[in-house]
């Protein structure tokens, strides 16, 4: 009796993680909550550490998250060619999605957040973004997500820190507050040259598209029936750890392969002699009133 009391009370004093649905989004008076989800690079040489993200908001399952730090720097549209940039001659694109920020994004930005693990099964793609995305500035204004709805003067909703790795990429710092700009997913008209930016301050401003001090502070949408959560309690201090538990892609079923089965051998007849002519044997008669039961012989191999 003793000893069971013991492991009783041994489990009680053991962690107790809940669900993903536990996870909330911003809510006044309360915050944010915050969880770590992938890598990226962090220190100035390029060393990975777990990315810290906010929570911003869960509906229906999905949980859309911000990078609590402006994480990497890079132009919209990528051109070095100085003589370009200063007449503005590069390509114009009419929406986010056709930039080269988009496609970088996607491939070679979201592979260094996630690699090839099952994580990425989870992520949910958001219209005109993809899967590893930035905020328009419609969403940078929304008060739900606890942004201010101001988009001039100081905003300290929207100010953010950048990573040592993110400085060293080029961003911008403001030597008064410490802040950093980075972009916003909306451009300032189609046939233009600018893209929305977040000014370190966080007011909304616009900046060409070669610029190569605006950083990045990236969004992912999070299908959280394939998450849970397995550590932390969602401070800042303390973020939740979310663990994939997706089911995984179904195995596929093996082909039978059939065995190889030698030809029966076949004697040759004698020379001469003739074969066997088969003699047909007659049915027997049956009373007209007798049941005839038939049976079909199907020969081996046939339908």
């Amino acid at each position: 009796m003793k000893k069971a009391l013991l492991v009783l009370l041994a489990l009680l004093m053991l962690p107790v993680y809940g669900s993903a649905e536990e996870m909330r989004g911003y809510v006044k008076k309360e915050g944010y909550q915050y969880v770590l989800f992938g890598e990226y690079p962090y220190e100035k040489d390029g060393t990975k550490k777990p990315l810290l993200w906010r929570v911003l908001d869960v509906t229906d399952n999905q949980a859309l998250l911000i990078t609590e730090d402006v994480i990497d720097a890079q132009q919209v549209i990528f051109e070095t060619d100085e003589k370009v940039i200063e007449k503005r001659t590069y390509r114009r694109i009419a929406s986010y999605a056709e930039s080269d920020l988009y496609t970088w994004m996607n491939t070679e930005a979201l592979d260094t957040l996630l690699g090839d693990g099952p994580e990425r099964n989870a992520l949910v793609e958001e219209p005109g973004g993809g899967q590893f995305f930035i905020l328009t500035s419609e969403q940078f204004l929304n008060t739900d997500y606890g942004f201010s709805a101001g988009m001039w003067n100081e905003q300290k909703s929207r100010q953010a820190s950048a990573t040592p790795y993110a400085l060293k990429r080029g961003v911008y710092k403001d030597s008064g507050i410490g802040k950093c700009p980075y972009w916003a997913a909306t451009l300032k008209e189609e046939t233009g040259y600018k893209m929305q930016l977040i000014g370190y301050n966080g007011h909304l401003s616009w900046g060409a598209y070669t610029r190569v001090n605006v950083g990045l502070r990236p969004s992912v949408r999070l299908d959280m029936t394939q998450m849970e959560i397995t550590g932390g309690t969602g401070t800042k201090k303390d973020p939740f750890i979310l663990t994939y538990c997706g089911s995984p892609a179904p195995a596929e079923t093996p082909v039978p392969v059939m065995p190889d089965v030698p030809p029966v051998p076949v004697e040759d007849e004698p020379e001469g002699t003739a074969a066997p002519v088969p003699v047909a044997t007659p049915a027997p008669q049956v009373e007209e009133e007798e049941e005839v039961h038939m049976v079909i012989i199907t020969p081996l191999g046939g339908k």
